[in-house]
């Protein structure tokens, strides 16, 4: 299973795709999603692949994170004892 879904993430991230501008779009939603697959058949697991790719998962969660936008203010979502943590990034965007 771990080896079809490998297949489709280079598919999916291949230069291929991005040639043409109409397929674009399509060609970042089959990224997300051959992205997700592979973090969701990784997770939780111990081999040294599977270290790596727990990794890169967290690192482009975070990364999607801090591009989005603030929609709150920060002394809208802080908490008590000003506090700071993912809880109140994650309020500050709007999640």
């Amino acid at each position: 299973m771990k080896r079809i879904l490998g297949f489709w993430a280079l598919l999916a991230t291949g230069q291929v795709w991005a040639i043409d501008p109409v397929n674009v779009p399509m060609a970042v939603q089959m990224q997300r999603a051959a992205n997700l697959s592979m973090c969701e058949s990784y997770k939780g697991d111990k081999s040294p692949v599977g270290k790596v790719m727990n990794k890169r998962c967290r690192e482009r969660a975070a990364a999607e994170l801090n591009e989005m936008q603030d929609e709150r203010s920060l002394k809208e979502c802080i908490k008590p004892g000003n506090l700071i943590d993912d809880d109140v990034r994650k309020c500050m965007k709007g999640l």
